[in-house]
């Protein structure tokens, strides 16, 4: 776990914690124990010399000066986890609440699983890496995806629905590649078809994919803009259709506050050939939609800096 000491301010939360959350020793004692925090630790400091502000501060000190962050950080956890005083019936529940709610907002997230997510991401990139580390490099496995583009963008005996899956799987073979945190297709459980998931810069975004004869129209965003509203406001959504988006439906969905990115199989072939990464495409499109409320900013446009 990252060695980042405890700001004053968060220090001195937690010391007021522990007067407004424990009433009996035993339960302060247990709740440090659960921690991590050594026994012969709690024991330096008895409840005949010391009070329970005293003790959190004097345990605090010693962690850092000891460099025993991991126990810190399960302290700060625990904490972050408390709905309200352990020993309620003899405290002000209602002031622990308010500590509590007012530590956590300080805090911001859970670190014991914020290093828990950290790790599992990074484990599921290591995987990936090692699955095909030796047999091909980044250059190959790209060189292969746009191979695979190019032959279904020649049709073939193919259906539509059939390309649009195969540009799914292509779709999140590429996020791999270029290292997204993504997610495969699935059904969520309203049982809703979402194409695939991945999180850019804080916001996840849910991926719809299209491979019709002709342009996406506006009642393909509307089904897809329905998904998106539904889930909390971090999310965003990116649209692939391969040949491109109806004028009428880009117009619609424009302008006000505006949650859905669009991508076209022009956009993306000029990432598949190594003109432009996949995270040029999401910066300059996520620049595109902030500043001028504009959803389908061609990526061929990045190059030239219009």
């Amino acid at each position: 776990m990252a060695k980042k000491r405890l700001s004053y301010d968060i220090k001195a939360r937690m010391v007021q914690l522990s007067g407004a959350c424990f009433w009996y020793w035993n339960s302060f004692h247990s709740f440090m124990e659960s921690s991590g925090v050594p026994r012969s630790l709690i024991l330096r400091y008895p409840k005949e010399a010391f009070n329970k502000y005293d003790v959190m501060r004097n345990v605090l000190t010693v962690l850092e000066e000891t460099d025993r962050f991991d126990t810190m950080n399960r302290l700060v956890s625990n904490f972050y986890q408390l709905k309200g005083a352990v020993d309620r019936d003899n405290l002000d529940n209602e002031r622990a609440k308010q500590l509590l709610n007012d530590f956590r907002a300080a805090v911001g997230n859970d670190p014991i699983e914020s290093e828990i997510r950290r790790r599992e991401t990074e484990k599921r990139r290591r995987d990936y890496r090692q699955s095909v580390e030796g047999t091909m490099s980044k250059q190959q496995r790209l060189d292969a995806l746009n191979t695979q583009f190019l032959e279904l963008s020649a049709g073939g005996d193919m259906t539509p629905q059939q390309r649009g899956f195969a540009l799914e799987s292509l779709f999140i073979d590429l996020l791999h590649l270029e290292e997204f945190e993504c997610r495969k297709p699935f059904r969520n459980p309203g049982r809703e078809q979402i194409d695939g998931r991945f999180k850019f810069e804080k916001f996840d975004y849910l991926v719809e994919v299209k491979w019709t004869s002709s342009t996406a129209k506006q009642e393909d965003l509307s089904i897809f803009d329905g998904k998106i509203r539904g889930k909390a406001q971090s999310t965003r959504g990116l649209f692939l259709a391969a040949n491109g988006f109806d004028e009428n439906a880009v117009a619609k969905f424009s302008g006000d506050k505006p949650r859905i990115l669009l991508m076209t199989g022009e956009d993306l072939a000029l990432v598949l050939n190594g003109t432009l990464t996949m995270q040029d495409v999401m910066k300059a499109k996520i620049d595109a939609i902030v500043d001028d409320g504009v959803i389908n900013y061609p990526a061929r446009s990045i190059r030239s800096g219009h």
